[in-house]
């Protein structure tokens, strides 16, 4: 990892504490803030991913895949914009459809990992985290407060799954 990409990854989880200690601070509109961080991070990643597809992706073998991600994640963030005004269920789905989906990649990625050697626990356990936060949110569905909490959990979890990257010295492979 690069110095700025630590330092992005630095601000990143600096302004993920900062949104979950303002959503905590306001549970009453929560749900908006919420919807916003999730659309408006959607669209950001799928910005950036359609940014990459036009300069290098489109070039690589498995790039078209680049730009599909792109096109969904860009269509799910302005969804998610535009339901803002009845959120409830649109909302506790999103947030239990992307914990599910990070936790499977995450724990896939730590299996991986662990077939070629390398580090492979931190991948796992935040898989399995991120898979208890689903259960928890399929469990409260029906509460506002807990749906915001367990959001906000999250949100503090991947601050620290980042910080802790930032600070984790690189590996370096030398080939002799």
């Amino acid at each position: 990892m690069t110095k700025l990409q630590r330092f992005g990854n630095l601000l990143l989880s600096l302004l993920m504490i900062v949104c979950g200690v303002v959503l905590l601070l306001d549970p009453h509109n929560g749900l908006q803030y919420v919807a916003v961080v999730l659309g408006l991070g959607l669209v950001l990643y799928g910005v950036r991913k359609l940014w990459y597809y036009i300069r290098m992706a489109r070039h690589m073998t498995g790039g078209l895949s680049v730009l599909f991600i792109a096109i969904i994640a860009l269509d799910v963030g302005l969804y998610a914009i535009a339901v803002i005004d009845n959120l409830k269920l649109a909302l506790a789905l999103y947030v239990i459809s992307y914990c599910i989906l990070s936790g499977v990649l995450s724990i896939a990625r730590g299996v991986e990992s662990k077939l070629f050697g390398s580090p492979w626990v931190l991948h796992v356990v935040e898989g399995l985290v991120s898979l208890a936060i689903a259960g928890s949110c399929i469990t409260f569905i029906n509460s506002d407060e807990v749906i915001i909490l367990v959001f906000c959990l999250g949100l503090f979890y991947s601050a620290g799954v980042r910080l802790v990257s930032v600070f984790k010295p690189t590996e370096i492979i030398y080939i002799q």
